[in-house]
């Protein structure tokens, strides 16, 4: 009876949901559900709705600061009128909040809450604005500030402040709007998207922001101010109490959305946007349109999507180009933005293209180690270390034969077998040359150039093999040899002249001796008788003429003595 009870119970106020929608595309949820503290039947009642995965809706917060009043001092009906005109406003009244629901919008409000959020509530909330969210969160002096902001590197005094003035007439910075120390005008503003058309934030209750890791800081207090710690005596400047400027209005970027920080609620309730002259409504509106541009999750996912596709089709070019190393790192990529997508925003696209992309890793992996073994080979082939370059050839040519890559399998046959070849041409041109060094050795002669010619034939034929080897060096090796073969073959061909000739001389003088000691004695003609008889100048004459021929005396000699005769 007491279970059906309850059920009816929750049903009810599961009814009582209360949410306000526009047609806008822009989706904000504001959360009310930490507003005031919820009784102890409210709790259980709420216990009991989280069993059936629900969330108590319509009941246990205080509409006193809700945004759908419009009619109290301190509600934020004024703005939530305005928000209606610019975005769907859903208004969430209790339980815990989580990323399932945050994820259907784009912008969160927090304002006025007195208890704080629990470290899973916090991190949701910030993994909202990471995958494109944004945050707005409105400090307040009794709200526990921190549980949420210090996610975000963001802190407030801790047990709360209020920004205060005494009344001075001589200060320059400060615009007093009503006769509370608590209300002024704040005009050192940054230009922003957020800014825009506002000079002046009518700040009411404002609390400093006291730390920040990341953002810019939009607008700050004069200096003629200070905090009234919620410890220390109220509305009276004790000694340790820290003194203006402060810092009121920051804006972040984190991950794919962005966060706004304001110190004090207050300026966005009906008493203070109500106010003649203020502009607190467009910095809310700039402040809701700013947040909203990235796109809450449910929008992100799509875009995640749309660069995981393009990241995909740029793998899978690189990948049918056979540049595995370039498609790899985009299938990475495309992985990566496809979780970030299911992440955002749980979807079967994100899902399906994650396994498609990941389908390719391991021919991708393989073929990036096939290409750097490859390379390798290639460097080995190009420094002349053949059997080394085979190796790698060899094994790169495995790693082919893995992914079918046909081409890439031939050039490494064509390597292997130009590799081979190279290894026979060396051999044989060192063989070559060897040879001819030992030839070389056994040629010197004093008449014989055989020795020298043939070591010069291996040496050129060693050099032919050398030139086909492409090597400079060793075909100027050869040509050294070649040469010094040639001089040695023209030095003993010119000694074999020198000797025939020295032989021939030899001979040729034997000869002339041996003819000469063989020559018959020449018979003395017979002198003619009577008047016949020649004349003994005459006879002597010939006999000169005779010896001359004969070459037993010289022309000179010849002439000397045939002068005597006549005289």
């Amino acid at each position: 009876m007491k279970k059906m009870i309850c059920v009816i119970v929750v049903l009810l106020l599961v009814g009582n949901t209360q949410v306000i929608r526009s047609s806008e595309q822009l989706k904000v949820l504001v959360d009310e559900s930490r507003v005031v503290s919820l009784n102890e039947v409210m709790k259980a009642l709420e216990e009991l709705m989280e069993e059936f995965g629900l969330s108590l809706t319509g009941a246990g917060s205080d509409w006193t600061y809700s945004f759908e009043n419009t009619e109290g001092t301190v509600g934020f009906g004024m703005v939530g009128e305005k928000l209606e005109e610019i975005a769907s406003l859903d208004i969430r009244k209790s339980g815990k909040i989580n990323y399932s629901t945050l994820k259907n919008y784009d912008v969160l409000i927090i304002a006025s809450f007195t208890e704080e959020y629990s470290t899973s509530e916090a991190n949701a909330i910030r993994k909202f604005v990471e995958n494109g969210g944004g945050l707005f969160f409105l400090a307040d002096n009794s709200s526990r500030n921190n549980s949420v902001s210090e996610k975000f590197g963001v802190s407030f005094p801790s047990e709360g402040a209020t920004i205060r003035l005494e009344k001075d007439e001589g200060s320059s910075d400060i615009i007093y709007v009503t006769d509370s120390s608590e209300d002024i005008y704040v005009t050192d503003i940054v230009s922003h998207p957020l800014t825009e058309g506002v000079d002046k934030i009518l700040l009411s209750y404002g609390i400093p922001i006291t730390r920040y890791e990341s953002g810019a800081v939009l607008a700050r207090t004069g200096k003629d101010l200070w905090a009234d710690e919620s410890g220390g005596s109220y509305l009276e400047k004790d000694e340790d109490e820290k003194e203006g400027p402060f810092d009121i209005l920051l804006v972040q970027s984190v991950g794919r959305g962005r966060a706004v920080f304001f110190g004090g609620d207050g300026s966005f309730q009906n008493h203070t946007v109500d106010e003649p002259d203020q502009q607190n409504l467009v910095l809310f509106v700039n402040a809701i349109q700013w947040l909203g541009e990235p796109g809450g999750p449910y929008k992100q996912y799509k875009k995640l999507n749309e660069q995981a596709q393009q990241a995909l089709s740029n793998a899978l070019s690189f990948f049918e180009n056979k540049e595995f190393s370039e498609a790899k790192a985009e299938f990475d990529k495309a992985i990566r933005l496809f979780s970030d997508s299911d992440e955002a925003y749980p979807n079967s696209d994100a899902k399906e293209g994650v396994s498609e992309a990941e389908s390719y890793l391991p021919t991708c992996e393989t073929g990036i180690k096939g290409d750097n073994a490859f390379e390798e080979a290639t460097e080995l082939f190009e420094n002349r270390e053949y059997e080394n370059a085979i190796k790698a050839y060899e094994d790169a040519k495995v790693l082919y034969q893995d992914i079918g890559y046909t081409e890439r399998i031939q050039e490494c046959d064509t390597k292997i077998q130009k590799s081979t070849e190279y290894i026979t041409l060396r051999e044989e041109a060192s063989d070559f040359y060897s040879k001819g060094e030992a030839a070389l050795e056994k040629a010197p002669s004093m008449v014989s150039t055989s020795g020298y010619a043939k070591a010069k034939s291996l040496f050129e034929q060693s050099k032919r093999k050398w030139e086909d080897y492409d090597n400079p060096e060793k075909v100027a090796a050869c040509e050294e040899k070649i040469d010094l073969c040639s001089n040695e073959i023209g030095r003993i061909q010119r000694n074999v002249i020198l000797i025939g000739g020295a032989v021939v001389a030899v001979v040729v003088v034997v000869v002339v001796t041996v003819i000469k000691k063989r020559k018959p004695a020449i018979k003395a003609p017979e002198e003619p008788e009577g008047e016949n008889a020649p004349e003994p100048e005459n006879e002597a004459l010939q006999a000169l003429k005779e010896q001359l021929a004969r070459g037993e005396i010289t022309k000179e000699e010849y002439q000397d003595q045939k002068s005597a005769l006549k005289r």
